[in-house]
């Protein structure tokens, strides 16, 4: 796999593999995968397709599209070069880019192995996710990348999630919970995805 920070190989590839191992939902690696058919390949600037392009492409609707390029400027990927001007019909303009920092995002590890769930260390496949907050900062939910899918609830049986055991053994032993580790859940992150790049 291509090293998303490997400037000796064309931008384009590069942009594909961090986009490929990125942990978000699929609608912020559908809107960024067809952004750079309308980039430059080489440097990822001069990309300005308009939402309803986008939306057309991707199948997601018009909104959806705005969403995805909101996460992508607060994750540091698109930087807006000119704003669009609708009754000329032009389009916003992006430079698309691979941040410095791109590995302190929500990554897979260089092999793209299933992550260890922390508690009981069952692998399991990791679900992305980001939350753009009005001021344009990016919040992951690390939850469901560090533990198990949460178990389905059946009738009569309630069977416990790894999440909620973990956090209570913590509690118990006097250890930092969950919700108060701030900074530290990305070690846990690592912890559970097993491999550094």
């Amino acid at each position: 796999m291509i090293r998303p920070d490997d400037e000796t190989k064309p931008f384009v590839g590069r942009w594909n593999s961090l986009i490929r191992i990125l942990l978000v939902e699929s609608s912020v690696k559908h809107v960024a995968r067809a952004a750079m058919d309308y980039a430059n390949l080489y440097d990822g600037t001069s990309c300005h397709p308009s939402n309803e392009r986008l939306a057309r492409e991707t199948g997601y609707n018009e909104r959806t599209v705005r969403k995805a390029w909101a996460a992508m400027r607060g994750m540091g990927l698109a930087e807006r070069v000119s704003h669009g001007v609708a009754h000329r019909r032009l389009s916003d303009e992006y430079q698309l880019v691979i941040p410095e920092s791109w590995q302190s995002l929500p990554v897979l590890g260089p092999s793209g192995a299933k992550f260890t769930c922390v508690h009981c260390e069952k692998a399991f496949n990791p679900t992305g996710n980001c939350k753009v907050h009005p001021d344009g900062r990016v919040t992951f939910d690390l939850i469901p990348m560090v533990f198990c899918p949460e178990p389905r609830q059946r009738k009569g049986r309630e069977e416990p999630w790894c999440a909620t055991e973990w956090d209570g053994q913590r509690r118990a032993s006097g250890e930092t919970p969950w919700s108060q580790l701030g900074q530290e859940r990305w070690k846990v992150f690592h912890l559970a995805r097993g491999e550094e790049w």
